[in-house]
């Protein structure tokens, strides 16, 4: 359903009763073949096509692309607790089927991209990443690390995304600055010795 509220052409709000399993999760095998057979027909050239674009028609306000460059990960710490409007979203009985047991614990770090494009005129980006692997992998680690967190942290979001792994960053505007991107997920496939067949 269309929400009223928002005017990206891509946000919807979600009927959880709609959702049906139609397969089994899609395998990793060969190099993740079948997730990019889904994946691929979506991929635009570069994120300042994306911003040329939606400051044009007003959409995409989603995307997904492979930089040309990651140049590393920005950690930031940042306040402990929700804010209060925060607070007030965690605590709406819609965002889920039922209440949960426990309050989200938040992640008191900020993880920010910087990259580059694959256009000859970009000067480079730096964006927040909210995926949320990123901040299931904080709560575990820090926990199992302690004061260590960061260097496994580090090994697996930076050095791993950037000479590991075939990284691509799904990208979307925010609600309330839709001028704004922001990474919202990662796909990143092994890296394949023949480019050309992804």
């Amino acid at each position: 359903m269309k929400k009223a509220s928002d005017g990206r052409p891509e946000s919807y709000k979600l009927d959880y009763n709609s959702i049906k399993i139609i397969s089994d999760p899609l395998s990793s095998k060969h190099n993740w073949a079948a997730r990019k057979r889904y994946v691929e027909p979506l991929i635009a050239h570069c994120l300042c096509c994306l911003k040329k674009e939606r400051d044009a028609n007003k959409h995409p306000t989603l995307g997904i692309f492979r930089p040309k460059s990651i140049d590393r990960l920005e950690i930031k710490a940042v306040s402990p607790s929700w804010t209060q409007a925060e607070l007030a979203a965690l605590r709406q009985i819609d965002l889920f089927r039922t209440k949960p047991k426990t309050e989200l614990e938040k992640v008191p770090y900020e993880f920010r991209y910087e990259f580059h494009c694959e256009e000859d005129s970009c000067s480079g980006h730096k964006l927040i990443c909210t995926d949320w692997e990123m901040g299931a992998a904080w709560r575990t680690w820090s926990k199992k690390y302690g004061d260590q967190w960061e260097e496994k942290f580090r090994l697996r979001f930076e050095k791993e995304m950037i000479e590991k792994y075939d990284t691509h960053l799904y990208v979307g505007t925010v609600h309330q600055h839709p001028g704004s991107w922001i990474i919202v997920g990662l796909f990143y496939p092994p890296k394949s010795p023949n480019p050309k067949l992804f």
